[in-house]
């Protein structure tokens, strides 16, 4: 019966992306534990008064967020749209001093797999770099799927696909950030 072959066929792939999900969970949290900081060693190192920033790093823009001070809420704060290199780093200079910043915790997307891919260099490079001009604690964190889920989180909001796009990159920062 063709009403019975549509309704097993939309279980199953009900039930292989509930299992996608999972996989990706389980990952996610077996990559925090196997390469990443400790969250909490990492902000019991700061200074109690410091914030932390994250950061949703992408070819075309930096999307950033702040911690309060009790590093509990991340607010999302701007969009750095990247022009080079040494403009980036001003731009995220002055906000690491106008916000009194600790720490960076930059989003690493990693393949669904957990494995590093083209993308996750770039975000080790512009790390080092920021290793390289400031004295400052810097901390990976998996970012899989963060971008998608703000987008669905917005779109199910009804807010347009432009509005969207102009605030999605600090959105996923504070998704990261609120994440760790």
């Amino acid at each position: 019966n063709w009403d019975d072959n549509s309704s097993i066929s939309s279980s199953l792939t009900l039930i292989l992306q509930s299992l996608a999900i999972l996989r990706v969970v389980f990952l996610s949290i077996f990559n925090l534990y196997a390469f990443m900081t400790n969250p909490k060693v990492f902000i019991e190192s700061l200074n109690t008064a410091q914030t932390l920033l994250g950061l949703d790093f992408g070819d075309k823009t930096i999307g950033i967020a702040v911690s309060d001070k009790s590093h509990t809420i991340a607010t999302p704060i701007k969009t750095i749209r990247r022009k080079s290199i040494i403009n980036d780093l001003i731009e995220l200079f002055d906000l690491i001093e106008e916000y009194n910043v600790g720490g960076l915790i930059f989003g690493l997307p990693l393949s669904l797999n957990g494995k590093e891919n083209i993308r996750t260099e770039k975000v080790r490079k512009f790390v080092k770099v920021i290793e390289l001009e400031k004295n400052i604690k810097i901390t990976l964190y998996d970012e899989r799927f963060s971008s998608d889920v703000i987008f669905k989180e917005l779109r199910k909001n009804h807010n347009s696909i432009s509005k969207i796009k102009k605030k999605l990159d600090q959105q996923a920062a504070a998704y990261i950030l609120q994440g760790f």
